[in-house]
């Protein structure tokens, strides 16, 4: 069979008279090997090449764009020098630093944990690596996260400090007490204290913390505040009493204007939360209902609890929505698990025999920590995983639709949620 082959090859190449004298591949010229073994033109392969060019060029310029407020110099220089470069640490678990850390003082940006303790702030890298260890000296720290920026204070303290996930960029002194605040990913931020003349007042400062507003409440006690997505103005919520029950003020402020460009009363309901879930809309969760405020309209959306409590809630700016944990029970357990966008509208409802203790979306999954176990569910209500927290278990972030961040009373961990576990199962 090999000589027949070879014998068909030499006669085909002794009949080619143009060719004169056989030669092998290897004796070919490169030019005439490329224009025997294909008929597409030099041309036409540099349209191809340059067509793929356009397409590759256009597909990052649609991926900048749509992540243009997250593609900033520092977070692409933290990426390159802690991701990038290998500047690796030895692995999840980490033990924290300090002896607290509580839960809403922990939060987890592009994949990166950071987390305000009683002794220190500090950030990891996905590996475990320590970036940043700046001491804090407040006796009840809170801590606010936007991208690569930070806010601490002491609540009931003056001092406050800005850092990025890299140091502390400057530690300031407010007038008077510090009641909330808040940061926005650009660096602007606001902090809402105590007042001689009034019940409280917020001030907004810029990059360079230089004041760039200031408003006086005289009907609201302000507790809870939110920066809209580029830091030109905000949200404040306060209350006060109205012959003994309870009532909520709501002010949105631009930063721009001396006077609120809309304000919203609520009554009978205290607002424990609020957050910017994209420039014209923001959430507020209420003790008893949810509230949405499209900017600029008249009125906002009530999402009435139906006499459920509320367990917990969390929210998700990357897609614009937000969810609740209403137990049926009234112990915490038994939870329905409601998703909104920020129409109010609902996303996917998911009942549950589990608790809340605390709760995270990622895309279209919800988990929820309930004692050391983590219960994941998709869209459709079903249950997606099943992963033992570890003892102590206290919060958790997810970071992906298959891993979550988990804080304990003593550590900061990362669990794979693909690997089903229990208590017995973990080494």
């Amino acid at each position: 069979m090999f000589n027949i082959l070879k014998k068909g090859r030499y006669s085909k190449r002794k009949q080619n008279k143009e060719r004169g004298d056989i030669i092998s591949y290897e004796d070919m010229p490169l030019e005439d090997y490329e224009q025997e073994k294909t008929d597409i033109s030099p041309v036409a392969v540099k349209k191809i090449l340059l067509g793929v060019c356009i397409a590759l060029a256009s597909g990052l310029i649609v991926f900048a764009f749509a992540n243009r407020d997250k593609l900033t110099p520092d977070n692409i220089a933290m990426w390159w020098t802690y991701e990038v470069l290998g500047n690796a640490g030895g692995g999840y678990p980490i033990d924290l630093i300090g002896s607290e850390v509580k839960s809403g003082n922990f939060a987890v940006n592009q994949g990166r944990p950071a987390y305000a303790s009683d002794t220190s702030f500090v950030t990891l890298n996905t590996t475990g690596r320590e970036v940043a260890n700046v001491q804090l000296r407040y006796s009840k720290p809170i801590m606010k996260a936007s991208e690569n920026r930070f806010l601490t204070y002491g609540l009931g303290d003056k001092n406050y400090q800005i850092q990025n996930f890299e140091k502390n960029l400057y530690s300031g002194e407010a007038e008077n007490k510090i009641y909330t605040g808040d940061i926005a990913s650009n660096g602007i931020y606001c902090l809402v204290t105590e007042s001689s003349g009034y019940l409280t007042e917020l001030f907004a400062f810029d990059s360079n913390n230089n004041r760039i507003f200031k408003y006086s409440f005289s009907e609201y006690y302000i507790i809870s505040v939110a920066l809209n997505p580029d830091g030109s103005g905000c949200i404040a919520c306060g209350i006060t009493s109205d012959n003994g029950a309870v009532k909520t003020g709501v002010y949105v402020l631009d930063f721009e204007q001396s006077e609120p460009i809309s304000k919203y009363e609520i009554s009978n309901d205290t607002v424990l939360d609020c957050k910017y879930l994209s420039s014209k809309r923001a959430v507020l969760i209420g003790e008893t209902a949810s509230y949405i405020v499209k900017i600029g309209e008249d009125d906002y959306t009530t999402i009435s609890y139906e006499d459920e409590p509320i367990a917990n809630y969390c929210f998700n700016k990357d897609t614009k929505s937000f969810a609740l944990a209403l137990s049926k029970s009234g112990d915490g357990r038994s939870c329905t698990l409601i998703s909104y966008n920020d129409n109010g509208d609902v996303i996917s409802t998911i009942d549950t025999d589990s608790g809340a203790e605390s709760m995270s979306m990622y895309k279209g999954v919800i988990a929820v920590l309930d004692g050391n176990m983590i219960y994941a569910f998709d869209s459709g209500g079903r249950q997606i995983h099943s992963s033992f927290a570890g003892t102590g278990a206290k919060a958790l972030i997810l970071n992906s639709d298959s891993e979550a961040y988990v804080l304990s009373v003593n550590q900061l961990r990362r669990i794979d949620l693909n690997k089903t576990s229990t208590a017995d199962s973990v080494e």
